[in-house]
């Protein structure tokens, strides 16, 4: 694949204001989503039955594997399963790659960063994607309710609220403005958390936001107003992110590996095919309102691993916009699948 010039924009990190229901909620979503405390080695019994450790953001994203563990799928491949909670996919690369845990959550673009930078991160299997058109979608680029913004193209030179700089969002938040006609050079980022944006929306510190269900929901019930899907202006049910693990500890146990992908797949096919059951479960954990978790949108839970023209076309446009100088040739190395 050809690399071009990376495209810089400005970026920018405030210092961040946490208040009321919003900060209760999301310390409520990382207080019921841990289980235990620090990561243990993994482990394996008599009969064969290994104990792995799992970090993830307690996000819809990862309520798949987290009720396919409650439903037993995990089990009946003989693993038992310890989740940990990280801030962010980035955070959870040390913790895989150092041997805490076996595997981890992460969006695809920061496996992609952290392939680049020589890590030895390996994608075994899809977490989420995002849907495809008409169903709502999970995730919006946000203006307030009184904005006299109405399309993409006037956030030219206006800062916007993504969750964190350099990953998914942010990219897919560059890559929708830019084929929008918009001089992507000219624009501000900043790095705020989901439960802070709306706030930030309303004060005025911010003309957009990147936003996130069940965050989303709340604000458009509110008033606020969707200008693009990014994720689907990239791409239709583009792979959001991913359940990645160290290439050492892939090559030395590729059973247990094999068996948390089927374990995975199962899940995120009962997942989908069960939509009202992961609501009824969101509730439980997520701490989120039954009726909130009866309206807001769902991601799609595909099954496999993003293919490597998807996986080319994210790390081609990381490049372009400057999240990293230049990535491996051989994106195709980081899926588990071509490990052999």
């Amino acid at each position: 694949m050809g690399w071009t010039r990376p495209h810089k924009h400005r970026t920018a990190q405030p210092r961040l204001r946490r208040r009321g229901a919003a900060i209760a909620l999301v310390l409520a979503m990382f207080a019921t989503a841990a289980c235990g405390g620090g990561a243990d080695t993994a482990t394996t019994d008599a009969e064969g039955n290994v104990t792995i450790n799992v970090g993830l953001m307690p996000i819809t994203s990862t309520a798949a594997l987290q009720l396919g563990v409650q439903k037993g799928f995990f089990k009946e491949e003989r693993l038992e399963v310890n989740t940990h909670v990280v801030q962010s996919g980035a955070a959870a690369v040390p913790a895989v790659t150092s041997g805490q845990f076996q595997f981890a959550f992460s969006n695809n673009v920061s496996l992609l960063i952290a392939h680049a930078k020589g890590l030895p991160v390996r994608v075994v299997r899809t977490a989420n994607s995002a849907g495809s058109d008409p169903a709502p979608s999970q995730e919006s680029l946000v203006v307030g309710k009184d904005s006299g913004i109405s399309d993409p193209k006037q956030l030219e030179g206006k800062t916007i609220a993504v969750n964190s700089l350099n990953n998914t969002p942010h990219l897919a938040v560059l890559i929708a403005l830019d084929k929008a006609g918009v001089d992507t050079s000219t624009v501000k980022f900043v790095e705020t958390g989901y439960p802070d944006m709306p706030l930030a929306l309303e004060e005025g510190r911010v003309d957009a936001v990147d936003l996130a269900e069940p965050f989303l929901r709340v604000s458009l019930d509110k008033g606020a107003r969707a200008l693009a899907d990014p994720y689907r202006v990239v791409k239709q049910d583009l792979h959001l992110s991913s359940w990645f693990g160290n290439q050492q500890y892939i090559a030395q146990n590729r059973d247990v590996v094999d068996r948390f992908a089927r374990a995975v797949d199962k899940s995120n096919a009962y997942a989908r095919e069960h939509s009202d059951e992961i609501r009824q479960f969101v509730p439980t954990y997520l701490n989120v309102d039954a009726a909130l978790a009866g309206k807001m949108a769902l991601p799609n839970y595909p099954e496999g691993t993003e293919s490597v023209a998807g996986l080319e076309m994210l790390a081609s446009n990381a490049q372009r916009f400057g999240f990293v100088e230049k990535l491996p040739d051989k994106v195709d190395e980081l899926l588990v699948d071509n490990q052999g």
